[in-house]
């Protein structure tokens, strides 16, 4: 079977053109389907031992993606994950970001990347089909200095690869620290608390009471927060507050190939993700905010729990922490990432 990529537009009145929907196919039972709003992820159908299924979650009805309240696919940035405060100090001048997060900036700001049209356009190579995303984003938008640049691509191969390749750049220095935010259930339905997940971290980044860093990096060993070892989502996650929503710390610096960052199992349909990336951690967030109250694919109701965030990204709340690694990206230089998606059948 070949690789394919499909095209169409929605035309959903809510918003304020129609939306370009690609759908990328391995011929295999893989398929996702990509989004020009937000250069995002709409959906990922896996097979499994109960067949094929979406194994992300999704909204009911399109039009919530504009205000995206759970941020499901999209990719985010200039910087993802919480800045403390929205503020930033760079070259003796204090920057003042969006704070969308209560005090703080989240993800953006609140019309950031993921919350805008991208251009786009398809493409297939040997081996290869995919899309790319372009977005420009002016000098002040949402607080933050230069004017910027970000492109974004997904490939998917017929091995059921989906790698996703970043890049940007601004005419000013200024932070960049991109990432996606597609929620998984390898299920596909239900709650993901008998899910077992492995983090090749050894460490975490301990937070307030507002979820920013405090500056430490305690060990997993001995705590809740040890995913070393294949363990259930669910086994410990009562003895954190409010559930997981840390970022673990696989190394200090970025790496120059994507390396095994993240592995996630359904033990029932045997789907396995693994996740790849050159990013020196990752955000882990098990879907604490979800409450019920909105219905995603197939009329279900989003219930808490009922997916993960594996988001692969450099620390959060880098630019406010030196002993972080750093998220400033001088003017004219590249900023680049890559993260792969692996599935298959165990």
């Amino acid at each position: 079977m070949a690789l394919t990529v499909t095209q169409r537009e929605l035309q959903e009145p809510a918003f304020d053109k129609p939306v370009t929907l690609y759908t990328l196919e391995n011929g295999q039972g893989l398929s996702v389907t990509l989004s020009d709003f937000g250069a995002a992820v709409w959906s990922l159908k896996a097979p499994g031992n109960d067949g094929i299924k979406d194994v992300t979650l999704t909204y009911q009805n399109p039009s919530l993606y504009i205000a995206n309240p759970y941020f499901f696919g999209v990719t985010v940035g200039r910087c993802a994950n919480r800045i403390g405060k929205g503020q930033f100090e760079l070259a003796g001048r204090r920057y003042q970001l969006t704070r969308n997060d209560g005090n703080n900036h989240l993800h953006g700001g609140a019309k950031g990347l993921s919350k805008r049209f991208w251009d786009s356009w398809s493409w297939q190579v040997a081996g290869k089909v995919g899309v790319t995303f372009v977005i420009h984003s002016e000098d002040g938008d949402e607080g933050y200095p230069g004017n910027f640049k970000a492109q974004v691509s997904y490939s998917l191969d017929e091995a059921g690869d989906i790698t996703i390749d970043y890049a940007a750049e601004s005419d000013a220095d200024g932070p960049i620290n991109l990432t996606n935010h597609t929620y998984f259930n390898l299920a596909g339905s239900g709650d993901v608390l008998g899910q077992e997940l492995t983090l090749q971290a050894g460490r975490y980044i301990a937070v307030d009471g507002e979820l920013i860093p405090t500056g430490e990096l305690p060990a997993v060993a001995g705590t809740a927060m040890d995913f070393l070892k294949p363990k259930a989502i669910g086994l410990e996650i009562e003895a954190v507050k409010g559930g997981y929503d840390h970022f673990w710390v696989a190394r200090d610096h970025k790496a120059a190939d994507p390396e095994l960052i993240a592995t996630l199992r359904d033990p029932k349909s045997g789907r396995t993700l693994e996740l790849l990336s050159t990013e020196p951690g990752v955000q882990f967030y098990s879907g604490n905010f979800l409450d019920g109250a909105i219905k995603g694919g197939e009329g279900r109701a989003l219930i808490r729990h009922g997916g993960i965030c594996l988001e692969p990204h450099i620390h959060p709340d880098a630019i406010n922490h030196p002993g972080f690694p750093s998220v400033l990206v001088k003017a004219h230089q590249q900023y680049t990432q890559r993260s792969i998606y692996r599935f298959s059948v165990t």
